[in-house]
C-alpha cells in the first residue's frame, strides 16, 4: 500500500518532529540549575501523569465533537507553548505550569491521533491496514527519539548553559515544524463530528461499548496486562547494567541500538500477523517481553545483560501497531477518540498502580521487580489470548 502524501505519512512526520528532543539527557541538570531538588524534579512527571489522567476523556470527547485535525493542532500548539515557556522558566511553580500544559497536550493527542489515522484509512476503504499504518507512524516516532538522543550528545556534550538553552530552542523549532505539518492534515469526511450531541452521551456510549463488547473487552485486558512496562525498563536500565558489570559507555549505545530495533519492529509489526496469524502473532508479540524480563532477573554477565536489554527495548514496539488496529476495528467513528482515550485511561491507572509495587520491589532487589513484570506479562498473554473471532464486531 502506498501511504505517500496522505494522512498516515503526515502523522508520521508530526510524530518525528514532535519527538525530536535535543535536551532530554541533561534535563535533570537543567532543573538543578534552576534551583529544583530531586523531590521537585520527580514530582513534575507525576503532575504530567495526573493531568493526562484527568483530561483523557474530556479531550477525547472534544476530538469527537470538533474533529481530529483541530485536536491535533491544539495538542501541538500546547506542546510548542510549553517548550517556549521552558526556555524562560526560572522556578518550581513555573515548571508546574509547564507540566500541566504538557499533560493537556499529551491528552489531546492520546486518542485522536489513532482515530485520525484509522478514519483516514476507513474513508479510503483500507481500514484493515491499520496495523501497517500504525507501524509506519510508530517508526517515525522512534526515529525522532533516536535522532534527538544522538544529536543531543553533540549539542550539549559540555553541559554549558548556552548550549542547553540552544538545545531547547532547537526542540521548540522542531515542534513548530510538527505544528505546521498538522495544518496540512486532511480531515476525514466520515460523519463523526456531532456538535449537538451531549459530551456525557458520548462518554456513556464509549463506556457501554467497552462494557458490553466482549471481544473488545478481552483485547483491552490483553493489552493492559501485557503492557511491557517500557518506562520502568528505562528507569532500571542504569542500575541493571551496573549490577551486571556493563561498562558505562554501553548505556548510550544500548539505547541507540534498541531504538533502531524499536523503529524497525514498529514499522514491520503488521508482518507478524501476516506470517503467523492473529492468535500466534499476538502471543509472540506479547509474551516475549515477559520471558526476557525473567531472563534479566537471572542474568549476571555483562554481554548477556546488554543483549537482553536491547532485544527487549526494541521488541516491545511490536505491540502498539497491532493493538491500535484491533481496538479500532470495534469502535465506531462517532466515538472513536473518546473510546480510545478511555482505554488509555484504564491502562494509565493500571501502570501507575503496578508501578508502585514494582518500585517497592526494586528498592529491595532489582531482580524481584523484573520477575514480577515478567510474571504479569506472561500471565496476561496466556490468560487473554485472542484469535480471529475476537476481531469481529460483537
Amino acid at each position: 500500500m502506498n501511504f505517500k502524501f496522505n494522512n498516515v505519512y503526515k502523522v508520521g512526520l508530526i510524530n518525528f518532529f514532535s519527538a525530536l528532543y535535543f535536551y532530554l539527557p541533561v534535563l535533570t541538570i537543567y532543573y538543578q540549575r534552576r534551583g529544583l531538588n530531586f523531590i521537585q524534579i520527580n514530582s513534575l512527571w507525576g503532575i504530567i501523569t495526573a493531568t493526562i489522567f484527568l483530561a483523557e476523556i474530556p479531550t477525547g470527547v472534544i476530538a469527537d465533537k470538533i474533529g481530529r485535525k483541530k485536536s491535533v493542532v491544539i495538542a501541538l500548539a500546547l506542546q510548542l507553548i510549553g517548550e517556549i515557556a521552558f526556555i524562560f522558566a526560572q522556578n518550581y511553580l513555573q515548571f508546574i505550569l509547564i507540566a500541566i500544559i504538557a499533560g493537556l497536550g499529551f491528552a489531546f493527542q492520546s486518542g485522536c491521533i489513532q482515530a485520525l489515522v484509522y478514519d483516514s484509512l476507513k474513508e479510503a476503504g483500507k481500514e484493515k491496514e491499520m496495523n501497517k499504518a500504525a507501524g509506519i507512524t510508530g517508526a517515525f516516532l522512534q526515529s525522532g527519539l533516536l535522532l534527538g538522543a544522538f544529536a543531543s550528545s553533540l549539542i550539549v556534550a559540555n553541559l554549558e548553559p548556552e548550549r542547553i538553552t540552544w538545545a531547547i530552542i532547537l526542540t521548540a523549532v522542531s515542534v513548530a515544524v510538527a505544528l505546521a505539518i498538522s495544518l496540512l492534515i486532511k480531515e476525514p469526511k466520515l460523519e463523526y463530528v456531532h456538535g449537538e450531541e451531549s459530551p456525557l452521551k458520548i462518554v456513556k456510549e464509549s463506556i457501554k461499548l467497552i462494557r458490553t463488547n466482549q471481544s473488545l473487552k478481552r483485547i483491552i485486558w490483553l493489552g493492559v496486562l501485557t503492557t511491557p512496562f517500557a518506562g520502568y525498563l528505562r528507569n532500571f536500565h542504569p542500575p541493571y547494567f551496573i549490577q551486571a558489570g556493563v561498562p558505562a559507555v554501553w548505556l548510550g549505545l544500548s539505547l541507540g541500538i534498541g531504538g533502531i530495533l524499536a523503529a524497525l519492529a514498529s514499522k514491520y509489526a503488521y508482518k507478524i500477523e501476516a506470517v503467523f496469524g492473529v492468535a500466534k502473532g499476538m502471543l509472540l508479540a506479547t509474551i516475549l517481553p515477559g520471558v526476557i524480563y525473567i531472563l534479566m532477573a537471572l542474568t549476571v554477565g555483562p554481554a548477556l545483560a546488554v543483549l537482553l536489554f536491547v532485544v527487549n527495548f526494541g521488541y516491545m514496539s511490536l505491540q502498539d501497531p497491532l493493538f491500535a488496529d484491533y481496538y479500532n476495528r470495534h469502535i465506531r467513528s462517532e466515538i472513536r477518540a473518546t473510546a480510545l482515550s478511555t482505554i488509555n485511561m484504564i491502562s494509565s491507572i493500571y501502570i501507575t498502580l503496578a508501578g508502585l509495587l514494582i518500585g517497592l520491589l526494586a528498592d529491595m532487589k532489582l531482580s524481584w521487580a523484573f520477575l514480577l513484570m515478567g510474571a504479569i506479562v506472561i500471565f496476561g498473554s496466556i490468560a487473554f489470548r485472542i484469535n480471529d473471532k475476537h476481531l469481529l464486531d460483537k
